[in-house]
């Protein structure tokens, strides 16, 4: 081999060399966390003892270093153990869109039975907390009481929400692939290897993604109440709400005493509606001054806070009671408890968050053609989804990737819940995904949106501490039962015990 060709290859691999170099620095730096989180005790509401918090800071644009900083706040409730192990459980959302972790989690961590073993990390969601948070007040705080029986999402309110939002913040940088982005740098960042994952509801959207995602970072996974991509936020929820309440009656029809207080419950439902449909029902309700004032009532209002009523027991148990009352002509009751109901839920979600995550990941994959048969020969109509669908109207949207309406597939072992009365995320939804996690385990519960119970624990516990879904035992389910409904009689029994005593 003369000087020239041996110049020629030593050249090659030196170059080769170099290359190989380069790139393993640049997968060292890609793998190293890029900043480390400063936890010092810190203590919150409803928690009689200090946790460790901190912050992280996101880029709002992740490929832009100029972009705006988003600190996200990060908490740590200490497990119980003296040595727990070492992969903590992540609560990652109670769902939504749009509350936050930092204010709607903290307690529930505090006293899980999964603290038992491990620590529980939680992290607010880009949008939800902080100076940049996604807020918007869509009441009307002149209208007093009457402001929460309105529908979600006003148009003015909407349009105003937008243009001071967008004053702060660029509204395209707030997906669910960038949270789930966000929470895998916060687990780099706390030095964690396989966390295990804990959501309810919309939350579960995350931990979803997050499978498709970083599947090599989760140890477990446990899905309440789940909102799989399949799952297009609002499309769904009339034909959810509907086979909820027949659930709800027919559960009324094999109780004797509710089957004997609302033999005819279910018609009564539909009177009320019609009634509603032809003309709104004049309804007092407290006004700013503390008065009452008369307002009038529309079916999609009645409409909307029928649905958020059969979330859960205890309030799902009223319902027959309170639409018998209003098929009686009676409207009050059934307002008030739409007034509580509503203004709960307004009260702990980001609107602004909401709509940034629906416009983007799920209104923008409605079709026109979809609505009919998706809402036909339901109580709740089209009114709900058209509705999101104008407030979408002009929202910027961010981008997602081509493939995100495509099942999830995953190896990870998955526990996954459903409830047997669920108006927003039927079982029947989370057994198709189901379909796509061959290590996964799907228990339909008596319940709500999402059952509560010893049972439910104890499924959890067992799924939990050996990461299998065969561990898990079923056979509790059987001795759950969804409490008793309110009736004429039990309802007067309940207002003479809880009066209050004479001095």
């Amino acid at each position: 081999m003369n000087a020239s060709i041996r110049a020629m290859l030593l050249a090659t691999l030196l170059l080769a060399t170099l290359l190989l170099a380069t790139l393993l620095l640049v997968g060292m730096r890609a793998a190293a966390p890029a900043q480390q989180i400063a936890l010092s005790p810190c203590r919150v509401p409803y928690v009689d003892a200090e946790i460790k918090c901190g912050t992280f800071t996101v880029r709002e644009n992740p490929n832009d270093r100029a972009s705006r900083a988003l600190p996200l706040k990060v908490m740590i409730v200490p497990s119980r153990s003296p040595t727990p192990l070492p992969d903590p459980v992540f609560f990652v959302s109670p769902g939504g869109p749009g509350t936050t972790n930092s204010e709607g989690f903290v307690a529930a961590a505090w006293f899980s039975w999964m603290r038992d073993k491990r620590d529980i990390v939680l992290v607010d969601l880009r949008g939800t907390s902080g100076l940049n948070r996604l807020d918007c007040d869509l009441s009307n705080p002149s209208r007093g009481a009457a402001g929460y029986l309105s529908t979600l999402f006003p148009p003015d309110r909407i349009a105003e929400c937008r243009r001071a939002l967008s004053r702060k913040v660029d509204l395209r940088y707030y997906t669910t692939p960038l949270i789930v982005q966000d929470f895998d740098a916060v687990r780099r960042a706390l030095g964690y290897g396989k966390v295990n994952l804990f959501a309810v509801s919309w939350g579960t959207r995350i931990e979803y993604l997050w499978l498709r995602m970083h599947p090599e970072t989760v140890r477990s996974a446990i899905l309440e109440g789940t909102a799989p991509v399949s799952l297009l936020n609002p499309l769904s929820h009339a034909r959810a709400a509907q086979n909820a309440i027949d659930s709800l009656y027919a559960e009324c029809r094999r109780q004797p005493a509710c089957a004997a207080s609302f033999s005819n419950g279910r018609a009564e439902l539909d009177s009320v509606l019609t009634r509603l449909k032809h003309a709104p029902a004049n309804v007092r309700v407290p006004s700013v001054g503390g008065d009452s004032v008369s307002v009038a009532f529309t079916w999609p209002q009645f409409a909307e806070a029928l649905r958020l009523m059969t979330y859960s027991p205890p309030r799902s148990r009223r319902v027959p009671y309170l639409v018998h009352r209003a098929f009686q002509g009676d409207y009050t009751g059934f307002a008030n408890a739409a007034i509580q109901s509503n203004r709960e839920t307004r009260s702990t979600i980001r609107f602004g968050f909401l709509l940034a995550i629906t416009c983007t990941e799920d209104v923008s994959r409605i079709e026109p053609q979809m609505i009919g048969p998706a809402t036909d020969h339901t109580y709740l109509g089209d009114t709900r989804v058209r509705e999101q669908i104008a407030a979408c109207n002009g929202w910027p949207r961010g981008e997602l990737p081509k493939n995100y309406g495509d099942p999830v597939r995953s190896n990870v072992p998955v526990f996954l819940l459903s409830g047997t009365v669920d108006p927003v995320a039927p079982a029947s939804f989370t057994a198709d995904a189901a379909r796509y996690l061959p290590n996964s385990i799907h228990a339909i519960a008596p319940g709500g949106h999402v059952p509560r119970g010893p049972c439910i624990d104890s499924m959890e516990r067992a799924f939990l501490d050996a990461a299998d879904p065969k561990a898990v035992d079923t056979s509790c389910i059987a001795s759950m039962a969804l409490p008793p409904f309110v009736t004429p009689r039990r309802d007067l029994k309940e207002r003479i015990d809880n009066r209050p005593s004479k001095p």
